[in-house]
């Protein structure tokens, strides 16, 4: 059952499933054909827009480390990296801060700043990218 993350060219970003790449090809297609006409993008009439990116993924990427769980190394590193962070100039770390930002490495979403506007807002690493061929047609 695969799930689709579209990119948007605002750097907006949303989760659909199609029934596979070429339903996801077509329905965005005629979105970004929309975008270009300067047509309404749903039913409220807001503006369409640009399609920038498809990542594809097996489950939802909201479902990622449903566990809760990591090994410990990678926490022990995480953990140097979010106290040097956090310590103040007299090397104080404000715990309930601390310990948030712990909570949040498991959190299925990018919660820090991005690269780029057009990176994904999911961890979840995504089995393929979609090719645009929409795009040339711009």
């Amino acid at each position: 059952m695969p799930f689709y993350e579209v990119t948007f060219e605002t750097g907006r970003s949303s989760v659909a499933y199609y029934e596979d790449d070429a339903e996801a090809l077509s329905a965005n297609g005629e979105q970004d054909r929309r975008a270009r006409s300067g047509e309404p993008g749903g039913p409220l009439g807001a503006p369409a827009e640009r399609v920038a990116k498809i990542r594809v993924y097996d489950v939802h990427p909201n479902e990622f480390n449903v566990e809760q769980t990591m090994s410990a190394d990678v926490v022990a590193k995480e953990l140097v990296g979010l106290v040097k962070e956090n310590k103040d100039s007299n090397d104080v770390v404000f715990l309930p801060i601390l310990a948030l930002q712990v909570q949040a490495l498991s959190h299925p979403m990018v919660t820090g700043a991005k690269a780029s506007s057009f990176d994904s807002n999911f961890k979840m690493p995504e089995t393929k990218e979609l090719e645009l061929a929409f795009e040339d047609a711009a």
